[in-house]
């Protein structure tokens, strides 16, 4: 189950909702949801709507996690950059090796 489609579908019929009534609860038109479901046509901010109303995080409607609890992983706000721990400290390293070939040079 990765489309969003899917993933709306199970998520409106576990809340006990219709889809019109996620849409009124989203903020958006009925044709917006539609084209959600049948085109995976969404903007992030439609998404997010979505999934506060859905209780859950964009990255789960999108197939980016399983996690789908709000409390447990939290979107990144405007203006960060959300990075694997993995990747920072491999950035780490190799701050770590330029600037002792750096300290060598001199």
């Amino acid at each position: 189950m990765n489309r969003i489609e899917d993933k709306i579908r199970v998520l409106v019929a576990e809340k006990g909702i219709t889809l019109l009534q996620l849409a009124a609860r989203s903020k958006i038109t009925e044709a917006t949801l539609h084209a959600i479901l049948n085109r995976n046509d969404a903007k992030y901010s439609q998404l997010r709507r979505m999934a506060e109303t859905l209780e859950v995080n964009v990255a789960y409607l999108t197939g980016e996690t399983s996690i789908k609890n709000m409390s447990v992983v939290e979107e990144p706000r405007t203006g960060y950059v959300a990075i694997k721990a993995d990747d920072v400290i491999d950035m780490q390293k190799q701050i770590i090796e330029l600037q002792g070939k750096l300290l060598e040079k001199k």
